[in-house]
C-alpha cells in the first residue's frame, strides 16, 4: 500500500483541512479504526511543571526526566521515582480537560472508531485523572506497562490489544516524542501545537487545537480504502 502523503506545513500555520483532504484524496488509505492520544497537553492542558520536577530531582534543564532517571542507581531511582509520582498526583488532582476534549472523544465513539490513550505519565495519576473527568478509552498504556514513547512498543501494544493495524491508527500527540512513536511504529501522526514547532515537521498532518484534529481525523475515517 501506498505511504500516504504528508501535508506540507507551511510556516507558522498547520496545513487545514482542505490540504488534508486533498491529501488524503491522493492516495488510498485504510479507514480510520484506531486513534491514540498523548495524555498530558493533548486531552489534558498540560498539568505537570516540568521545570520544577527536574529542579527538584536535581536534573539539567530540558533533560529528558525519565531517561536521565534510568541512568541514576537505584537509590537515585527510588528518589526520583517518588518525586516524579507525587508531582503527577498533585497534578493529575486538578487537572482539567483541553477545550474540545469530551467532545472529540464522544465524538469518535459515535463513529465506531477506537479510542486509547498513550502516555509517559504513571498509571495512577493516569486514572486519578480520568476519574475525575469520567473519561473512558477502550486502552491505555503507561510508562508502568511499557516502554515510554519515543518507544513504538506501547502504540504496538495498543493495536494489539484494540485489533487494528498501522494503517488504520492515528497517533495525536503535543510533542516530539508522540510523533516519533507513532512514525517508528508505522502510523499517521498529528501533531498537537499552537505555534510551530520543528518537530511539527515530521508529523503526518500539524492541527493547533483539538477541533483541527477532529476535522482532520473526520477526513481520515471518510478516505476510500
Amino acid at each position: 500500500m501506498a505511504t500516504p502523503q504528508r501535508v506540507a506545513m507551511p510556516p507558522g500555520m498547520s496545513p487545514g483541512i482542505d490540504a488534508a483532504g486533498r491529501a488524503w484524496h491522493d492516495c488510498c488509505a485504510m479507514p480510520l479504526r484506531l486513534v491514540i492520544f498523548d495524555l498530558d497537553g493533548t486531552l489534558l492542558e498540560p498539568m505537570l511543571d516540568f521545570a520544577a520536577v527536574r529542579a527538584e530531582i536535581g536534573l539539567p534543564p530540558a533533560a529528558p526526566i525519565l531517561e536521565a532517571m534510568a541512568c541514576m542507581d537505584d537509590a537515585g531511582q527510588a528518589r526520583a521515582r517518588a518525586i516524579l509520582d507525587r508531582r503527577e498526583a498533585e497534578a493529575a488532582g486538578r487537572s482539567q480537560l483541553m477545550p474540545g476534549a469530551r467532545d472529540l472523544v464522544a465524538h469518535l465513539r459515535s463513529r465506531g472508531i477506537k479510542v486509547a490513550v498513550l502516555t509517559r505519565n504513571s498509571r495512577p495519576s493516569v486514572d486519578l485523572a480520568v476519574r475525575r473527568h469520567g473519561l473512558s478509552f477502550d486502552a491505555s498504556v503507561t510508562r508502568d506497562e511499557q516502554n515510554p514513547k519515543p518507544s513504538p512498543e506501547g502504540v504496538h501494544r495498543l493495536m494489539d490489544t484494540c485489533g487494528t493495524r498501522p494503517e488504520e491508527t492515528i497517533l495525536v500527540g503535543d510533542y516530539r516524542f508522540d510523533i516519533e512513536a507513532g512514525r517508528r511504529s508505522g502510523v499517521r501522526t498529528i501533531a498537537l501545537a499552537a505555534q510551530a514547532k520543528e518537530w511539527a515537521k515530521h508529523a503526518t498532518w500539524a492541527a493547533c487545537s483539538l477541533a483541527e484534529v477532529q476535522r482532520l481525523l473526520d477526513t481520515a475515517a471518510q478516505s476510500p480504502v
